[in-house]
């Protein structure tokens, strides 16, 4: 193979790869959540989650909605900071602080669905309650072992939003706001299943976009639904263009795995009675020594690896299902649990503000406290499937 044919064989690997991810989720899954992001953004306020994240809220409450709170957010171990450290700065506590910085990449909507989507139900359910579980235990750790400790200033001292010196809040009636939100997220849970065939969707999806038409027509006026369409379009050009490159590089990784082992990029192999494509599972042949079964080892490996890589959101689904195997039953399920929930959460550059935020030992702790528990929620899932 000359140097030539090497490179056409690479581009066309990275190339199948993006086409393969572009044709099977964005428009089932990724187009719905981007339009849920974009409604968090425009039509909820941060003040309430400020509000009940202070460190003089009631314990139970802070710490289930720091927990749950990620839910209803579209971000990345890296766009969560700004958030994280205004609510550190005035006067969230640093347990609910810390639960809010973990749950925020790690349970989020779009990612859940998208884990149950394009790897297996069980394994984006396991995501959501490991995740929820971990930063309430993270949370209420950094809390124990530091205090109650505020930001610089209180939650008082300085509100969220201000006009003229006053917080301002957009009145809207709870069932509106629910059913803007809730038409949404029925929408982007019945697209993406694969349970169902488009037969049974159709007549499910028609009355969903239905009410949420009615919503924005009767209950929205032109200001709001163009901010909504302005923080969709921000989300998509900003993950969007990520997504694709990321997917295309990890084509290229496995076309460099597939040679590696003697392998044509493109070659098909046979694997359990299925026909894959060559570049799609070398990578997880490489690992499949590891990563094959779940072990202390393959978990806190997985742990470490997703403590240090940058995953934008939602590409870590495509990373652990075509680079690493999962799909094609190269990675067990613990190693793939621990890389989901350590991947999402941590980065080198999210590590360094942390750092700048609320200074190196607590970032110590915060960082061994996510590797260990990814670690242990890993075994716990491999034991029991």
């Amino acid at each position: 193979m000359t140097v030539v044919e090497l490179l056409i064989q690479l581009l066309r690997a990275g190339t199948d790869e993006m086409l393969s991810y572009l044709t099977l989720h964005v428009i089932t899954c990724l187009v719905p959540a981007f339009f849920i992001a974009g409604g968090i953004s425009a039509v909820l306020s941060d003040h309430f989650v400020k509000k009940y994240l202070s460190a003089d809220a009631p314990k139970i409450q802070a710490y289930s909605i720091a927990s749950v709170s990620g839910i209803a957010l579209a971000v990345c171990s890296c766009t969560i900071l700004p958030m994280f450290a205004g609510l550190y700065k005035k006067g969230a506590g640093i347990g609910p602080a810390t639960a809010f910085l973990f749950s925020g990449p790690a349970i989020n909507v779009l990612a859940v669905v998208f884990t149950a989507s394009a790897l297996s139900l069980p394994l984006g359910g396991a995501r959501a309650f490991f995740a929820v579980t971990m930063a309430g235990v993270i949370g209420l750790t950094m809390a124990l072992v530091f205090g109650e400790s505020e930001g610089e200033e209180s939650a008082e001292a300085q509100p969220v939003m201000t006009d003229g010196g006053h917080i301002t809040e957009r009145e809207r009636p709870l069932w509106v706001t629910g059913g803007f939100f809730g038409s949404q997220v029925a929408i982007l849970l019945i697209a993406a299943t694969g349970l169902l065939t488009w037969a049974v969707k159709a007549p499910l999806l028609a009355p969903l976009f239905g009410v949420l038409g009615y919503l924005l027509w009767a209950e929205f006026d032109r200001e709001t639904i163009d901010e909504w369409l302005e923080e969709t379009w921000f989300f998509t050009k900003t993950i969007f263009p990520l997504l694709i490159a990321g997917t295309f590089v990890i084509g290229l990784i496995g076309a460099i795995a597939a040679i590696a082992q003697g392998m044509g990029p493109l070659e098909m192999l046979t694997r359990g009675g299925e026909t894959f494509v060559a570049h799609k599972v070398a990578p997880g042949l490489l690992t499949q020594g590891i990563f094959g079964e779940t072990t202390v080892l393959s978990t806190g490996l997985g742990s470490v690896i997703g403590a240090i890589l940058y995953m934008p959101t939602l590409l870590e689904v495509p990373i652990i299902g075509s680079l690493f195997g999962y799909t094609n039953g190269l990675m067990a399920e613990g190693p793939a649990l621990a890389l989901l929930l350590a991947g999402p959460s941590l980065s080198l550059p999210n590590m360094l503000v942390i750092w700048k935020t609320m200074g190196a030992k607590r970032t110590a702790l915060y960082v061994s406290l996510v590797a260990v528990a990814a670690t242990i929620a890993g075994l716990i899932w491999g034991l029991l499937v």
